[in-house]
Order: C-alpha cells, then sequence, then structure tokens
C-alpha cells in the first residue's frame, strides 16, 4: 500500500525539487519598488542592450564532462528570482549552474546504464505531478505549462525529470539488498515509528551574508551568545533578544516536528540526538547558526521492518541516490565560463 501511495508522492516532490520548482521560497519577503515610466522605460532599453550583447557572445556557460550548458538554460532559472524581485548575484548564478551540472550528470549516468522506462509510467507520474500541483489554490484554473512557465521550465524538461528520476530508482533498486534496509531501519528507527521533538532555537541568519568576514562575525556572535546561556541566561529571553526567526516573539519555540521532512537535517539531528531540558552547541544549516534547546519528546511507537518497508525503501534509496550523485559530482570534469 505505502509504496503505491506513499512513494510516488515522494518522487513528485524530488522531481519538483531537481525540476526547480519548489526552487522559490514561498516565505522569502519581496521589496516593493516604485518606479517612474521613465526609470522602467530606460530599463527596458538597458536590458533591450544587454540581451543584444548577449547574443553577440559565447551563450554556453558551462560544460559537464564534455556537454554544454547554455545561457538561455541559466536565464530561465534565474528569472524566478527576478520575478520575486530577489538579487541575482554571483554565488546565485553558480549555484543554479551546479544544479544545471548535477542534472546533467544525472542524465549522463542514466543514459550510459540504458535503463529502460516506459512512456506509460512517465505520464503516469506526470498526471500526479499535475494533480499535485493543481491543489494549490493559487495554480487550481492554470495549465501544467503555465505553471512551469513561471518556474523556468516547461512540460518537455519536466517529463525527462520523471523519466531519468524512474530509472534512477530502478537502477538503485536493483542493486539493494533487503539486509542492507534492514539494517539502515534498526540505525533509524525515529524516522519511522512517529517519534518527535518539541525545541527552541536561536537563530543567527546568515543567507544575506557575502564575504568571509560576515560569516565569521556570525560565528562569534553565536558563540557569544552560547556563552551568556551557559552562564546561566534564560533560553526565551535569549532567544526574544537576539534570534533573527519569526519564532524569537515565542521564546524560539517551534514546537513538535518529526525526525524526516519537517526540518532541515542538520538541526533535525542535531535536536533527536539531545534529551530533554539540554542545549546544543551552535549548529550551521543552511539558513545560518542554530542554537536548539530540546523541550519535549512523544516517544515513537513499536513498528516493525515488514510494517513500514515501502517507505524505509524509499528513505534508503534517496541516500543512496544522494551518494550517487555526490560521487559522479567529485568526478566529473565541470568547467564553469560564466
Amino acid at each position: 500500500m505505502y509504496k503505491k501511495i506513499v512513494v510516488p508522492v515522494m518522487l513528485i516532490l524530488f522531481i519538483l525539487q531537481t525540476s526547480n520548482l519548489l526552487f522559490a521560497n514561498e516565505k522569502t519577503e519581496t521589496k516593493a519598488e516604485v518606479k517612474t515610466e521613465a526609470t522602467a522605460e530606460k530599463k527596458v532599453k538597458a536590458d533591450e542592450a544587454a540581451e543584444s550583447v548577449r547574443e553577440t557572445r559565447d551563450d554556453v556557460v558551462a560544460t559537464v564532462n564534455g556537454e554544454e550548458i547554455f545561457r538561455k538554460e541559466l536565464d530561465r532559472r534565474l528569472s524566478v528570482y527576478k520575478r520575486m524581485n530577489q538579487e541575482v548575484t554571483r554565488a546565485v548564478q553558480i549555484e543554479v549552474i551546479n544544479r544545471l551540472a548535477t542534472k546533467v550528470l544525472l542524465k549522463q549516468f542514466v543514459e550510459g546504464q540504458n535503463i529502460g522506462v516506459s512512456d506509460g509510467a512517465v505520464q503516469g507520474e506526470l498526471e500526479k505531478i499535475k494533480y499535485f500541483l493543481r491543489s494549490n489554490p493559487n495554480d487550481s484554473e492554470k495549465s501544467l505549462g503555465e505553471i512551469l512557465e513561471t518556474q523556468g521550465s516547461n512540460i518537455g524538461e519536466l517529463e525527462g525529470e520523471i523519466r531519468r528520476t524512474l530509472a534512477l530508482s530502478k537502477y538503485l533498486d536493483q542493486r539493494v539488498g533487503d539486509d542492507e534496509k534492514s539494517s539502515y531501519f534498526e540505525s533509524n528507527i525515529s524516522v519511522f515509528n512517529g517519534e518527535k521533538v518539541k525545541a527552541s532555537h536561536i537563530l543567527i541568519d546568515t543567507t544575506k551574508l557575502k564575504t568571509a568576514a560576515e560569516l565569521e562575525n556570525a560565528k562569534q556572535k553565536i558563540e557569544e551568545v552560547k556563552k551568556e546561556i551557559d552562564n546561566g541566561a534564560d533560553f526565551a529571553e535569549t532567544a526574544r533578544k537576539y534570534s533573527t526567526c519569526p519564532s524569537a516573539e515565542k521564546g524560539g519555540d517551534i514546537g513538535f516536528f518529526q525526525r524526516k521532512g519537517s526540518l532541515v537535517e542538520e538541526f533535525a539531528e542535531a535536536a533527536f540526538s539531545m534529551k530533554v531540558g539540554e542545549i546544543s552547541e551552535p549548529v550551521k544549516t543552511q539558513f545560518g547558526y542554530h542554537i536548539i534547546k530540546v523541550t519535549g519528546k512523544v516517544e515513537g511507537k513499536d513498528v516493525s521492518y515488514e510494517d513500514v518497508a515501502d517507505i524505509v525503501d524509499f528513505y534508503f534509496l534517496e541516500r543512496k541516490k544522494e551518494a550517487l550523485l555526490k560521487g559522479l559530482y567529485e568526478k566529473a570534469e565541470i568547467e564553469i565560463t560564466l
């Protein structure tokens, strides 16, 4: 039952992420812009001039094992940032190129393995994605093509992602034994037994920092905050004073969460390894530096591998896939020419 319902839904989420459809953060604050007609007209002319210059120069921004990534592919994805009025820095461009490079590596690997995936299987997953996206009230009246266009993608590209994702899943599933999956289950029981942790945290945000000096200052700041707590400062009051997370107004409280799927891995891993009342050392995630305090736990239920075998399969294969892609990336000849 799980494999027919749960796994395809998670497969959809993976495809959406790799296709850039979940790339834009819905919680990102947009900046209000006020422009005069003259300023807008100047911008249009500047954009036209930039496009003219672009057409006259090499439009390859990277090569991956000799396969080219073109500027138009990069620009389509950067358009998502621009529509949200987010600054497109060189760091952002490099990040997007690396995402594109990973997709190319996956394509090259799957093609090299000659793994067959039927058109029917691809269309079946495509229909699930249509249903998933249209369940959002904001998109219920839009066609899939329209939704994809706003995210810098298209149906043909999405179908390719689906085919490669299904092929990779088939490849990994053929090379993993039940003993490995069972061992993974035993080592990660909290992922599958419904265990929950309640925590508060203090965050020093680093997402908008650009220089090494700024990042070092953030690290020093979180260490200073930790010293205050070690010296007896109340955690909730300290969170209200220093944390840059919206949870600060609640003393850092973020409520209960499960081991997987709710919070970033580094945060969840630290929290689930702690006892109630324990306060962590600074934990680094993609959002910044955290100090975590575990304030409650809900113990998991007794569960066997057979009870959750299909969901275990999914998580274990995801882990294998991440390791495979990391290895491909490390061995690849990647040149960024941006």
